[in-house]
């Protein structure tokens, strides 16, 4: 928490500081479950002081929560967060989090329904509040709310693995076309963020080196994006690594438009760029996975993709999902990992696992922990046993247990090369 208040944010739409209780928190607490959502932080000053973090007593909480029964139509309450300040006298900092797709729009207080505006509170005038009566589906991320299916529509593809999530977008988004300035922003943080790098050390353990970053290709309008990564020789007909970026803002030009959907997926085409298939190492698999989940998190892609969708960074989602398909069976897919068949258990070709909302993606331990989680997910529902015990190894790899520090600097490697000892591997 004062890392956070030491970056000096200043108030905006998505965030607010009171230095202690106030009538006020509920006039903002209307506002941003009318508008977008956004943080309210109680024990924080704004003033620019050497400490802004003074903290309030914990029956603060019970002054909001009553605030809010008495003076929001209809009463509503939003999620608080207590966070302790050690060495206090039980003082601590209150997380306001308003969500709306948890609040019922408009919230009224005495009859007039606020909003919030850069750094400040409104009042909706009658336009604005007829649409917020009108809406059918709040402007920040729904409850629910899920991105279109994926499609391993290209043939020549072995399998595909793909997250995103949807952004909240400012109304004044609505009007514009996608930025060619920020597009370019979102594709140099891409090409600078850990799938990038991921991606590229796969292609130099295959001998491919040669690379495009992500630059836009294919079909690109003004609200809607294509960015391609490619690895491989240059020039090559078929390139056997290939990524792709979305950003899709859906509707026309003026029309309520609650979100950006942004997808990032990774094509593997090594029977078209080799002429033969090839087992997939659990160790790159996981490799790759929590990489697209990492790229996704990464300081520079969140700002680019806030800045293009008119929001506060402190208010962008992190991945919602992840879709793994593949061409063939997942046991031939996933063969020589020391994974076993359940006789008769049948098969499956892909999954779509939703992340856990409860785990923090941008800490790399908490994402590790959901990336294992869909590895075990994904190898159960295709009827094969083994998976924990090999996660428990890879583990054991990357944290060096037991190894030393040449050995730490073989590890991937290794781990790739010694779970399909016997067969070709990618």
């Amino acid at each position: 928490m004062r890392d956070l208040v030491a970056i000096g944010q200043p108030e905006s739409l998505t965030l607010e500081y009171k230095e202690k209780y106030t009538a006020k928190i509920q006039t903002s607490v209307a506002a941003m479950a009318n508008s977008y959502g956004g943080l309210i932080l109680v024990g924080v000053t704004e003033r620019n002081v050497d400490d802004r973090i003074i903290g309030v007593p914990e029956d603060t909480i019970v002054q909001i929560v009553n605030g809010c029964h008495q003076m929001l139509e209809p009463p509503w309450v939003p999620e608080i967060i207590p966070v302790p300040l050690p060495e206090t006298d039980g003082r601590m900092i209150l997380v306001v989090r308003v969500d709306p797709a948890k609040a019922t729009r408009p919230l009224l207080i005495q009859g007039a329904a606020p909003i919030r505006l850069h750094g400040r509170n409104a009042v909706a005038d009658r336009a604005g509040l007829i649409r917020l009566i009108n809406e059918t589906a709040p402007q920040a991320l729904p409850a629910g709310l899920r991105l279109p299916p994926a499609d391993l529509d290209t043939p020549s593809a072995d399998f595909l693995v793909r997250t995103g999530m949807c952004v909240p977008v400012d109304a004044s988004a609505t009007w514009r076309p996608l930025s060619e300035r920020g597009v370019q922003a979102f594709a140099d943080a891409l090409n600078n963020s850990p799938l990038h790098h991921a991606l590229f050390r796969w292609c130099a353990s295959i001998g491919e080196g040669g690379m495009n970053p992500f630059h836009r290709s294919g079909f690109n309008r003004a609200r809607k994006v294509r960015l391609l990564w490619q690895g491989g020789s240059d020039g090559a007909s078929a390139y056997p690594l290939e990524a792709v970026a979305r950003i899709d803002l859906p509707d026309a030009y003026g029309a309520t438009v609650s979100h950006l959907q942004v997808t990032v997926e990774v094509l593997a085409r090594f029977r078209h760029a080799f002429g033969r298939a090839a087992p997939l190492p659990v160790a790159r698999l996981h490799e790759l996975i929590d990489a697209l989940a990492a790229a996704l998190v990464d300081d520079g892609v969140t700002e680019a993709l806030a800045a293009l969708a008119g929001v506060d960074p402190l208010v962008m989602p992190q991945p919602l999902s992840l879709d793994f398909l593949s061409r063939t069976d997942m046991p031939d897919l996933l063969a020589g990992n020391g994974l076993a068949s359940v006789p008769n258990a049948g098969t499956s070709r892909g999954a779509n696992l939703l992340a856990d909302p409860g785990v923090d993606q941008r800490d790399p331990a908490e994402r590790r922990t959901l990336v294992d989680s869909w590895l075990q997910q994904i190898s159960l529902d295709a009827g094969l046993l083994g998976m924990e015990k090999v996660l428990v190894g890879f583990g054991q790899v990357r944290s060096g247990v037991g190894m030393s520090r040449w050995q730490v600097g073989q590890a991937p490697v290794q781990v790739a090369r010694r779970v399909c000892s016997s067969r070709t591997t990618w």
